[in-house]
């Protein structure tokens, strides 16, 4: 067993093995439930998530991995909302700063070196925007004072 998963458990996709999303979705699930720990909670129902185009994640990965994770964990049927942000760019060239644009074709995990700018087209341009992942809430079961879930 390598890095604590089981063989046969990770998938190989466009040469890549599925390891960013697990590592991702991981943390998420660690900062979720320190939060239902430190609000007496229990079960976690819901996770709502930003998640920037820049950010390389793929939705359905990362559901698999958080799902896989909340079940192991006492929490079968999270429902996970993702909102994705898109990826910003200030551009060497023209100083314009404005939503990167993404050649058509481009490899989902090679576009940041295909980034241009939407207003003169220029591939010199700088991310500022779009590759943060952020937990915007989280729905946790908590104790009421008759002791059963709210």
């Amino acid at each position: 067993m390598a890095g604590g998963t089981r063989p046969g458990l990770l998938s190989r996709r466009r040469g890549r093995t599925e390891v960013h999303e697990y590592s991702v979705a991981l943390e998420v699930w660690e900062s979720v439930a320190a939060a239902a720990r430190e609000h007496g909670g229990g079960r976690v129902r819901s996770i709502r998530l930003e998640i920037g185009a820049l950010n390389l994640i793929e939705d359905e990965q990362l559901r698999f991995w958080i799902g896989a994770l909340a079940e192991r964990e006492g929490s079968p049927g999270v429902e996970l909302e993702i909102t994705h942000v898109p990826g910003r760019v200030r551009c060497r060239s023209c100083g314009r700063e404005g939503e990167a644009v993404v050649p058509e074709g481009a490899l989902p995990y090679s576009v940041v070196g295909t980034l241009r700018c939407s207003e003169c087209g220029s591939g010199e341009v700088m991310i500022v925007g779009g590759r943060d992942l952020k937990v915007v809430s989280a729905e946790i079961e908590t104790e009421g004072r008759n002791g059963r879930g709210e």
